[in-house]
């Protein structure tokens, strides 16, 4: 294979390499930030589904206690009872829709589902040892359902977290990966053309130089069969035809 091709499949094999683990590693960064987003975005949209769950109950809450100790007993209290109930089916119901893995709402489903009958017993004599020795519990059930719900939530951004770390790191050893290779190319590349192209010129230079100066024998071996060595043995011929003519 003369030179020439062996530099130009050098470089070819090089920009090759290049290319490719340019595209990998933009692949890899653009999932990644896929990923990256999409988890962020379940994992805010799943807290803010808890929190309104959570407000609703505790308007449910507010406007339940304000009833049983307002002597008055408006209509508006009931209003707000079911406009919170409302709110809290709404959010549930799409906690349900957005969640992946709807089994880590059962604990809430059944916590509403007792809330709801209790606050169904209410009537106009309901009065406040009601609220605190039964409605209580069932309001503290719901509500630590919902918060429990919320840990298990910012567990899983924790989990999310080590998974988008694990991510970069894959995607920075692509280009690590693809860099060490470049470099080891690079210099078995070198070492090719020190050894086939540079160094054998060097000998044919030092050599001629020395016959031309001094006289001296030309006397080269080089250990290819291409355009170096084509080279050495036209400047042989020449020197050993300026030889004859002299003699």
């Amino acid at each position: 294979m003369g030179i020439k091709h062996k530099i130009r499949l050098g470089f070819i094999t090089i920009g090759i390499l290049l290319f490719l683990s340019g595209i990998i590693s933009s692949l890899e960064l653009a999932r990644f930030n896929r990923t990256t987003h999409n988890l962020l975005e379940r994992s805010q949209g799943s807290i803010e589904i808890s929190k309104q769950m959570l407000d609703a109950v505790q308007e449910q809450n507010t406007a339940l206690l304000l009833s049983i100790t307002d002597t008055s007993r408006t209509t508006v209290y009931d209003s707000l009872i079911a406009k919170g109930n409302r709110d809290f089916d709404r959010a549930f119901r799409s906690a349900q829709t957005t969640l992946r893995d709807p089994a880590q709402l059962v604990s809430i489903r059944t916590a509403s589902q007792y809330y709801n009958s209790i606050v169904s017993q209410v009537t106009d004599s309901t009065d406040i040892a009601w609220f605190t020795d039964v409605y209580k519990t069932s309001y503290y059930n719901l509500t630590h359902a919902i918060k429990e719900f919320m840990v298990q939530i910012q567990q899983r951004t924790i989990d999310y977290t080590a998974q988008l770390e694990r991510n970069a790191y894959r995607a920075s050893m692509v280009g690590i990966i693809a860099l060490g290779a470049g470099i080891l190319l690079l210099m078995v590349f070198y070492f090719m053309l020190n050894n086939y192209f540079i160094g054998p010129v060097l000998q044919i230079t030092k050599s001629l130089k020395g016959y031309v100066n001094s006289r001296l024998p030309f006397e080269v071996t080089v250990g290819t069969r291409d355009e170096i060595n084509t080279l050495k043995e036209y400047i042989a011929a020449l020197v050993s035809a300026s030889k004859k003519s002299r003699q």
